[in-house]
């Protein structure tokens, strides 16, 4: 154990997976909290979209920041946020101000997580790293969202967000005596054609998750008369089940390359989310609830290990933030326009709903060969070759 918490990287890793139990607490749980104060399907939506509006309002300001104030103390300062407000959220107190600041925790952890994570690991066990950070985080998804089922059976949907509170802070003194890590500002100049292309595909399919993945629990729940413990239940087996795949795509990284990973794990969902949209039996819809969750999120991890090998230090954290910003700024239109749909016409909007999303993902996934093609790498310093460093 001792060996373990001595290596940096690992510390790191297990302060994630604290603040992950608490992040997917807020996450699975926050439109039943929300519920029971007493907002509409409208409401729901916008105040979606508005934990996502934070992060693109912020993205470039965060992007020059992050660098100068240092990655660690930049997700100290994510922590601080997150339970300022969680709280207000879990006390149903300025509702929006609490979903602003919340927004704001997500971008600074969006902004300074993976590439205080790059620079405590090696190129070459970044796949590895990334996918083992991104496991371990996601799976603890299954015991905070199974605790939270349990919880908001026993004492209402209405307290369950405060307990995601205690596991901000417990993933602090893994941070404490991390190495700090600073760049320089990003030069963007020149770099946008390159980040354009790298962005496409993730805020295509963005807009696509935007329209139906805010609604699951809802629509299981609505759909098939769940209990608030049975769809925590289902949605935390997803969880394991993404966590799970997550721990092979290092493997298939190996096998089929970056690129290949991503688009075989990502084609082969579409047919679940389709099972998952269309199917009349709860089991059939469940196993392709956790099949779909678990394919197309585990090539989250070697994406952004792929796109290390694209981007200079420097401009890392402007890179993910932007992403996240535009991701973001798609997913919460999706939210806001589903949310306005649901209000029209009930549980029949999914019908329509599950369709784009069908169709956004897979013209998105057809995108990923065509971002990287042409596309040269950096050297081994983290520099860019001088013939790339302009647009490709």
């Amino acid at each position: 154990m001792d060996r373990i918490l001595a290596a940096p990287a690992h510390r790191f890793l297990l302060a994630s997976a604290f603040w992950s139990f608490g992040a997917n607490l807020v996450y699975f749980f926050l439109n039943f909290h929300l519920e029971a104060l007493g907002f509409g399907r409208q409401a729901i939506g916008l105040a979606q979209a508005l934990l996502l509006l934070t992060g693109v309002v912020f993205a470039l300001p965060l992007a020059y920041l992050i660098p100068r104030l240092g990655y660690l103390r930049s997700l100290r300062l994510a922590l601080a946020l997150a339970v300022g407000g969680g709280l207000l959220l879990g006390l149903g107190l300025w509702v929006f101000p609490g979903l602003g600041l919340y927004g704001l925790a997500g971008a600074f952890l969006q902004g300074a997580a993976a590439p205080l994570l790059a620079r405590l690991v090696p190129p070459e066990r970044r796949v590895l790293l990334f996918s083992l950070q991104a496991a371990l985080t996601t799976a603890t998804g299954f015991f905070s969202t199974l605790l939270a089922g349990l919880l908001s059976d026993a004492l209402g949907a209405r307290w369950v967000l405060l307990f995601a509170l205690p596991f901000f802070l417990l993933a602090l003194p893994f941070l404490l005596g991390l190495p700090e890590g600073r760049g320089e500002p990003p030069r963007l100049r020149g770099r946008f054609g390159l980040w354009f292309r790298l962005f496409l595909p993730q805020v295509t399919i963005g807009f696509g998750a935007g329209l139906v993945i805010p609604f699951l629990n809802l629509y299981l729940r609505e759909r098939f008369g769940l209990s608030y413990g049975a769809t925590g239940f289902i949605f935390a087996l997803s969880a394991l089940a993404t966590g799970v795949a997550m721990l092979l795509q290092p493997l298939l990284a190996a096998r089929l390359g970056k690129l290949g990973a991503i688009v075989f794990v990502q084609a082969l969902s579409l047919p679940f989310l389709a099972i998952l949209a269309w199917a009349p039996w709860l089991p059939l819809v469940t196993l392709a609830l956790l099949v779909r969750g678990a394919l197309m999120n585990a090539a989250g991890p070697v994406y952004a290990a792929l796109v290390m090998d694209y981007l200079e230090d420097g401009e890392r954290p402007g890179f993910f933030l932007v992403e996240a910003a535009l991701w973001g700024l798609l997913f919460a239109l999706g939210s806001a326009l589903s949310g306005l749909l649901q209000e029209a016409l009930g549980l029949a909007a999914f019908h329509y709903l599950f369709a784009a999303t069908l169709a956004l993902y897979a013209f998105g996934i057809a995108l990923w060969p065509w971002a990287f093609r042409g596309l040269r790498g950096l050297g081994e310093e983290g520099r860019a070759p001088a013939e790339a460093q302009g647009r490709p």
